[in-house]
Parts: C-alpha cells; structure tokens; sequence
C-alpha cells in the first residue's frame, strides 16, 4: 500500500517506492530522510499541500513500528479461518492437499498422516497400481493386498457427523514421489505406463511395460523396500531379483528398439523378453526390517506398527505422543511408549 501511494502520489517508479518500503521496514534513518525529501517534493509537484505530504510521510514512519507485524497477523488470520473451514468440511481433499505440499518432508508427512487417522481418514500404502506422483484420493476400496494391519492411533478431537459419513467411502493413497530416493522422473516412467496399458497384471507385466532404465536401481529398491509392489511377491525374494528385473526390462526394451520380430512377425510384447523368475523362499525378511524400512523411506509405519501386538494392554496408558509434545507441555508429566532400536554398552 505503501508502495502504491507513493507511485500515486509523489510519481515514484515502482523500483523507487520498493526502496522506500524497505528504508521505512528497516527504520533506516538516512534513507528516511533522503526519501522523506523525495516524496515531498514530488507530491507539492502534483498539487499536494507540503504540510499534507509531510503529514503522510510522518504516518509512514510511525506505521514501521506495527505495519509489519499488523499485516501478518491479518494475513494469517485469513489463512487460519480458510483451512479451518476447509478441514471441517472437507477434510479428506484438505489432508490430501497438505500431504502432497509437503511431500518431501517425512517429519510433517508422519505428523499428517496420524492427524487423517485421527479424524478417521484411512492412509493406505505407497503401491505401483494405485498411487499417483502425489498423495490422492480414492473413493472405491482398491482389491486386497499383502501387508499387515495399520497402526492403531489414538482419536481425539471432535468430528463431525459429516465428515465421518463423508470418510467411509474415500482414503488417501500415498504418493509415490513421497518416498525417499524415489523422484517424479521415475514415478512419471511407471505412471505412463499404467496409463497406457491399465494396472499391471504380473512382475512380467510390469517389467514388460515398464522401462525400469528410466526408473533406476536405487528408485526400485525402494520401491520395493517400502511395499509399493508387494502385489508381485516377498520384498526379500523381489529384491534377490532386482538385477533380474533391470536386466530383463532392459533386454526387452532393446529388442523393441531394434524392431526385433516375433517368432510369428511382427514386434510381440513379448519380444526379448526373458521373464523374471525369483528365488522363492531365499530371503525372507523380517517384520522388524520391513518397518525399519518403512520408518525410514516414508517417515511413518504404513502396513504394521511395532507395538501393534501391546496396544490393547499399554493404550489407556499412553497420554500423548512424541509429535504432540511442545512447549506449552515443558515441566509437565507425560507418558510416552517406545521402542528400543539400539543398544550401546559403555566401558568405564
């Protein structure tokens, strides 16, 4: 506002007037002063009264003090209403939303992700033939897939009985592009081709389908570590195969970039294609792993919890969590539950 009545009123150039605002937010005085003599002279040129233009300049100096801090107040006093009624009324699309902003950031994902179970939002897993780059909606219950229960979290606040009629049908599935290691390029590889050729059926299929050149070693792994193609077998037995699923990918897409033909003519899908066959059984990780996997790619456990087993016993016991502990709680008694991740023994 600042800048524009200085433009208005005293003929500033839109650089001239961003000089002044910062002189006026800084409070630098010499700056003031040479400004103060600018903007009087050139508003007396357009028929201002000098004690008038004086008097505005005066006003100016005096609304540095609270300017900054008043217009941030009203501004996030508008946000603050404007997600507030968003999160009311539509709460699956505002936790999809703010799950997506901060993709990339496994702290306020985790923190988000209990928040949509709170308000009885279903967060389902990262999985090749659903998830979207970034965090989605589905209103239609996907087909059954391999992986243990969700973590009980702990209600609290009040829902509306809206809002809960609206959740029963729809979930948010994680986004892809959220897991660590794994970025939009590769996504957007496997996104394309699920949209020529619908959901894929098998390993094969998405192997055939699938330029997993594009995608890369270091994308796949953790792909796989984090449960997003648990519908084609064992992580332990997919990552056992994962050089298998490049170097059969790879093989078929140069064979089709060579225009090699099919035993019968023409370019098959299946040409140069040897298919992946896994070592069943060979490597079976354990739970613990899969979750040590999971905290660490997507921020949160997503198809188990480690005290899933003990919550029915320790759960009216637990009085906050760690993401719930602030300021406001500094000197008072809490109690958390925990696992023990590591043990160090000290020699003295």
């Amino acid at each position: 506002q600042i800048m524009r009545a200085a433009v208005e009123l005293a003929g500033y150039s839109l650089s001239e007037s961003d000089d002044l605002r910062k002189a006026i937010a800084k409070k630098q005085k010499e700056a003031l002063l040479k400004h103060q003599e600018k903007f009087v002279k050139g508003a007396v040129e357009r028929g201002i009264p000098r004690e008038v233009a004086e008097a505005i300049f005066h006003d100016w100096e005096e609304f540095a003090r609270y300017g900054f801090n008043k217009s941030h107040a009203a501004v996030y006093g508008v946000i603050a209403v404007q997600t507030a009624y968003l999160k009311a009324r539509y709460p699956v699309e505002y936790m999809t939303a703010l799950l997506s902003a901060y993709k990339h950031d496994t702290d306020n994902v985790a923190l988000y992700v209990e928040d949509c179970r709170a308000l009885g939002i279903e967060v389902r897993p990262p999985d090749v033939n659903y998830s979207q780059i970034d965090f989605s909606i589905e209103d239609e219950e996907p087909k059954p897939r391999v992986g243990g229960q969700e973590s009980r979290a702990k209600t609290g606040g009040i829902v509306a009985a809206q809002s809960k009629i609206q959740n029963q049908k729809s979930a948010i599935r994680f986004g892809l592009a959220a897991i660590k290691n794994v970025g939009e390029g590769a996504v957007q590889v496997i996104l394309n081709a699920r949209a020529q050729g619908g959901r894929f059926r098998s390993l094969d299929d998405f192997c055939q389908r699938v330029d997993l050149r594009h995608v890369g070693k270091r994308a796949l792994e953790c792909l796989i570590k984090v449960g997003a193609l648990d519908a084609f077998g064992e992580r332990g037995e997919l990552l056992d195969g994962l050089d298998q699923m490049i170097n059969a990918s790879a093989a078929h897409f140069r064979a089709q970039e060579a225009g090699q033909l099919t035993l019968f003519g023409g370019t098959g899908e299946a040409a140069g294609f040897s298919g992946v066959r896994l070592a069943k059984g060979k490597a079976v990780i354990s739970q613990r792993e899969k979750l040590k996997w999971e905290k660490e790619l997507l921020g949160l456990y997503v198809s188990d919890h480690p005290l899933q087993a003990v919550i029915d016993k320790i759960g009216d016991r637990i009085t906050h969590y760690s993401s719930q502990l602030t300021e406001e709680l500094n000197g008072q008694a809490v109690t958390l539950v925990g696992v023990v991740t590591n043990i160090r023994p000290h020699l003295t």
